[in-house]
């Protein structure tokens, strides 16, 4: 159905020529759901938007072989040709549903504007005839994806829709021309376990009734392995290990794939004293490497390695990889952790943070409950991992926490400073100061037009009396804690990645020296490796710094992973919190056995494919 014959794509930005994909040979078969995984900057949405050819609209670009879609060579039409094949045989869903959808009309005239069937006359979209056959079109796929109650779906517009709802109107969009290839770019990253699992589902039976094709991008393995039928592995531009799901995620031979695989957090195996990655990062498409990409962050790179570029030939059953020293062993599988392992915290010293029948009603006429009488204790040092579906009552209550926002009943203390309805009492700067916030995006909680040095110099400004030399030596001593360079001081948010601009918002945060830290989401934008970074220095940090962290997120497996104990919201309820082995072997409450089993695992695939 759709093949790359050694495809490469050059863009000119700033009057320089760079490569970002190089000699890509892949195919899809009809009905087939090929996954192409792999880090940020790895290629994986360039490959995608070279399918669909995107990429000339943002910048010029140019490009060798081949891209074949029912043996038409895409590469060779026109912009006009282009449009014209394009329609009814290429869907595409976006990773951001709330970014791709126009805010400003309703999803029922954004649906019909997507129905333009190969059978339907030029013009027939502005008959009568033609908005009654758009309307029944997209009426029918809005129940197809769930969304039954279609007529008032398609009155509404896009903010008023969840996220799971909006990702689904962008699938029911992508189907309204009956493609029968399908593009998804990391369309359920940004969602709750749950909502995740039935996005997939859904995927799946449509592709399954349709006969579609599909690309899926994701940098998540559990997903990968809930949804494909073979993967493909990249990195820096390139194609490194291709196979079926099983040979890939049981039998890797690339030393890149196997440490992607090694970052991922599954359930009931315990890094209390860190989470795997990857040392480096993914270089530059701008950097010149002669040999294999991959070596300056291989552990068995040889002289080989960075000298000569091996090629995507060797082949061992099914699965072709380009690694001049493969691994031939079955990956050795993580041991699962006993209630034994999990550490136990002192319960007789003092609590860093006592929350005490907190409740938070917004709106005086219909008041809405987003936290209803929780009630919960963390200790010195603690890591507290809170985990639930999106509108639980999670950031609802951490933001109270961090007195953003007042509760309506309840208080919550941290030492001698008392946060309740009427504000904080004492020392309110003192009590800001014993707690700090990492959020979930940095690049939007970081000022663009700040330097690093000066945003994290911000709050040591105004919670502490440092000035002059003394704060600029605690700055640097913040940036260099992190393991951010000296240099990054000068640097602004934009010239930073994902990973680095998080750590600047963890330096931000531990600055004041604070007792609490409260972690809004702070990975979930992160690749797997760069999550694993990021956790390891908050462990780190909690141990020497003898900090408590409540560490808000829908990652069930990462929490899990290195949380001491772990609490699970639903509708503004706090249903359960125990030790992490508890919560996997033996889980009271029946909404958390149902996040367990929407969970992607998975160490679960792996034992069951050997």
């Amino acid at each position: 159905m759709l093949e790359l014959a050694d495809f490469s794509l050059t863009v000119l930005a700033d009057d320089v020529e760079t490569e970002l994909v190089h000699e890509i040979g892949l195919s899809v078969a009809a009905g087939e759901t090929l996954c192409i995984v792999g880090e940020s900057g790895s290629g994986k949405t360039v490959t995608a938007m070279s399918v669909i050819r995107l990429l000339e609209f943002v910048a010029p670009v140019r490009t060798s072989g081949g891209i074949l879609l029912d043996k038409v060579d895409l590469t060779a039409l026109s912009p006009d040709e282009m449009r014209e094949f394009r329609t009814g045989r290429i869907g595409m869903v976006f990773q951001e549903a709330l970014d791709s959808l126009n805010p400003t009309q309703r999803i029922g005239k954004q649906l019909i504007e997507a129905f333009n069937p190969l059978d339907m006359m030029p013009g027939a979209l502005r008959t009568v005839k033609g908005q009654q056959a758009a309307r029944a079109k997209a009426e029918s796929l809005l129940a197809e994806v769930g969304l039954p109650d279609t007529d008032r779906i398609m009155r509404l517009y896009p903010h008023q829709l969840s996220g799971g709802m909006q990702q689904r109107v962008m699938i029911a969009m992508a189907l309204m021309s009956d493609p029968v290839l399908l593009l998804a770019d990391e369309p359920t990253t940004a969602l709750d376990v749950t909502t995740q699992a039935e996005i997939l589902q859904l995927f799946r039976r449509l592709q399954r009734e349709r006969s579609m094709s599909c690309v899926f991008i994701t940098h998540d393995m559990g997903v990968a392995a809930e949804i494909s039928d073979r993967i493909a592995v990249m990195y820096g531009g390139r194609l490194v290990e291709v196979g079926t799901t099983r040979d890939v995620l049981t039998r890797p031979h690339h030393h890149y794939t196997r440490a992607l695989l090694a970052c991922v957090p599954q359930l009931g195996v315990r890094h209390a004293e860190g989470l795997a990655s990857i040392p480096g990062s993914v270089p530059s498409p701008r950097d010149v490497l002669p040999g294999c990409r991959y070596a300056p962050r291989c552990p068995a790179a040889t002289e080989k390695c960075t000298t000569v570029e091996p090629e995507l030939a060797a082949s061992l059953g099914d699965t072709a990889f380009a690694c001049w020293h493969p691994a031939t062993t079955p990956l050795a599988l993580a041991s699962t952790a006993s209630d034994e392992d999990a550490p136990r915290l002192s319960t007789t010293d003092r609590p860093t943070l006592v929350v005490d029948d907190v409740t938070k009603v917004f709106g005086r006429r219909r008041g809405v409950v987003a936290v209803d009488g929780v009630s919960l204790e963390i200790a010195p040092g603690e890591f507290f991992g809170l985990v639930g579906e999106s509108g639980s009552g999670k950031t609802t209550l951490g933001r109270m926490i961090a007195a953003l926002e007042h509760p309506s009943s309840g208080t919550i203390a941290v030492g001698d400073h008392v946060h309740g309805p009427k504000g904080v009492t004492g020392d309110a700067r003192e009590f800001r100061r014993s707690i700090q916030l990492i959020f979930q995006d940095p690049q939007s909680s970081l000022d663009p037009r700040h330097s690093i040095g000066r945003i994290i110099a911000e709050p040591l400004r105004e919670l502490t009396d440092l000035r002059g030399a003394e704060l600029d030596r605690r700055v640097a001593h913040l940036i260099d804690e992190v393991g951010l360079p000296a240099a990054t001081k000068d640097k602004l948010p934009w010239q930073l990645s994902g990973g680095q601009r998080q750590r600047v918002a963890i330096a931000r945060a531990i600055g004041p020296e604070p007792k609490l830290i409260v972690a809004d989401e702070p990975t979930s934008a992160l690749d797997v490796s760069v999550q694993g970074q990021v956790i390891n220095i908050l462990l780190e940090l909690r141990r020497e710094h003898d900090l408590s962290f409540l560490f808000i997120t829908h990652n069930l497996s990462l929490v899990l992973s290195v949380a001491d104990r772990v609490g699970v919201m639903r509708k503004g309820e706090l249903v359960e919190v125990g030790h992490p082995a508890d919560i996997v072997e033996n889980s009271t409450h029946p909404y958390t056995r149902q996040l367990l089993a929407a969970n992607p695992d998975l160490l679960a695939f792996q034992t069951t494919n050997p």
